[in-house]
């Protein structure tokens, strides 16, 4: 057997060490890590503007709208078709559906098997993906640029024509439950889907996106089959790909392949539910007899991705939770050492929008970690960050554009986010400037403005016997919710009759 080849280190390799070796001091040093950090790395340099190819597009005469980004080089494309609807259109009750139905796409067509799929593909030298997110349902494609037509021929039977076989519903289902039964056995998820429900209740996007243990079993092949009639039309869709194809090219395979699809007669969807804060905030502990650790958020609503200070919230979100050197894992990993490591989410969706703060700890400090978060959080509304910090923290929103915009996926990740989020293609070029005209007092008062103490919820999933005593001495009104009691299909989180 001959030896494997010898690389030579790179820059990246050598900086993933550096940062693994400060890593490892911090853990073990926290009180003086980040002296070492600050000492170690060389200053960071004038920020840069990214190269951004402006994308091209069209729509056919059946709605479907085709967006093209030119990447000559290397032999690749990637894309995205999306649909204008996700999770969020699951009706009441079915939890899952659009999630359920996108995982079904790839396993069986009228005219092909789920193994001749996977062996097409893979003849191909291809990778086909389809999943249901907030807003959007997306089947992504990477594939050579020289079988970008049998690719497209594949995606297009993908989308148009699943077949849906009872035994690959029933196959799917039991898959489900059981990866769900797993991970409700982790607070992290417990906590993370209960946030949901304390926020928004029955409102829009309050449900757990891939269902419930009740959710899933329920579901049926005629809600399934009339999702995808309902939803998966070319006046709801957008082609949008990368890579080594040009417009002109792309425009007219596209038209060639997808310009037969239709959009059959009106199937009247159920009405969604209204995007609904709860206009109360709670404190909940979710008891988990068995937790090794609790995990703890604070939750409050926010903005959509419509907001005129949604870059505002963008930049106070990587201000509060969004890397290593944000004030959560500072003072709740590096000076006190009661997590590996604590972050942040600012989701901005079509309708509206959460911020959601939080970590895993041991179960005895739960409380102590909850009174940090919420007083970090509170600190954003009222403390502008330091001029060097904030810049900082603006380089790393975007460092992160720039990174993206290296590969194809990146440019197809970052236009479908725009196209979920109803927004215009201009956007796309001027998002570092957005982020740069942000100000410290903007992030600030973006905070004071949208997350005001009393709107905070608390939410912790952990062992009872440990965290409910002093977690009530600083929030009398707790509710504590066993287990086996708990309901994520109720904007109570508790089963009728259950404590």
């Amino acid at each position: 057997m001959s030896a494997a080849p010898f690389h030579p280190p790179t820059m990246k390799t050598a900086s993933c060490a550096l940062r693994l070796l400060l890593a490892l001091a911090g853990f073990l040093f926290p009180s003086a890590h980040l002296q070492a950090e600050i000492e170690g790395l060389p200053a960071p340099g004038a920020p840069r503007n990214p190269q951004v190819i402006a994308p091209r597009e069209r729509t056919l005469p059946n709605g479907l709208r085709i967006v093209v980004v030119e990447r000559p080089g290397l032999p690749l494309v990637s894309a995205s078709l999306l649909l204008r609807s996700g999770a969020e259109a699951d009706p009441s009750g079915s939890a899952g559906l659009a999630s359920f139905t996108a995982a079904l796409l790839t396993q069986g067509t009228e005219a092909r098997s789920a193994t001749q799929i996977a062996r097409e593909v893979e003849a191909l030298g291809a990778r086909i993906e389809a999943r249901a997110k907030w807003d959007a349902s997306v089947i992504e494609l990477t594939t050579l640029s020289a079988h970008l037509a049998p690719a497209f021929g594949l995606l297009a039977d993908i989308a148009r024509h699943p077949r849906f076989a009872p035994e690959e519903i029933e196959r799917l289902r039991r898959q489900s439950l059981d990866e769900l039964r797993v991970a409700l056995e982790e607070p992290r998820t417990v906590a993370r889907a209960a946030a949901s429900r304390v926020l928004l209740g029955r409102g829009l996007y309050a449900h757990s996106p891939g269902g419930t243990l009740a959710s899933l079993q329920r579901l049926s092949r005629p809600e399934i089959t009339t999702f995808h009639a309902t939803h998966y039309t070319p006046d709801q869709a957008q082609l949008i790909l990368a890579g080594n194809v040009t417009a002109a090219d792309a425009f007219a395979l596209v038209e060639k392949i997808f310009g037969s699809w239709t959009t059959p007669p009106a199937t009247k969807a159920p009405q969604r539910p209204a995007y609904a804060p709860a206009t109360t905030p709670r404190t909940v502990l979710i008891d988990m007899p068995k937790a090794g650790q609790a995990t703890v958020y604070v939750a409050t609503p926010a903005v959509p991705r419509s907001a005129d200070d949604y870059f505002a919230g963008l930049v106070a979100n990587t201000i509060l939770g969004g890397g290593y050197t944000s004030w959560l894992n500072q003072e709740i990993r590096v000076k006190r050492g009661l997590t590996y490591g604590a972050r942040s989410t600012f989701e901005a969706l079509r309708a509206g929008g959460t911020c959601i703060a939080g970590c895993q700890t041991k179960n005895g400090s739960a409380a102590e970690v909850a009174l940090l978060l919420r007083a970090q959080l509170t600190r954003l509304g009222t403390t502008a960050a330091e001029p060097d910090f904030f810049a900082a923290r603006q380089a790393v929103l975007t460092g992160d554009f720039a990174s993206e915009l290296e590969t194809n996926q990146g440019y197809v990740a970052r236009l479908v986010a725009l196209a979920a989020g109803d927004r215009p293609i201009d956007e796309f070029a001027d998002f570092p400037a957005r982020i740069r005209a942000v100000t410290p007092e903007a992030a600030r008062d973006f905070a004071a403005r949208h997350y005001p103490a009393e709107k905070v919820s608390i939410i912790i999933a952990g062992r009872a016997a440990e965290i409910a005593r002093p977690l009530r001495a600083a929030f009398p009104q707790l509710e504590v919710i066993s287990q086996s009691a708990l309901d994520l299909d109720s904007p109570t989180l508790r089963r009728p009759g259950k404590r």
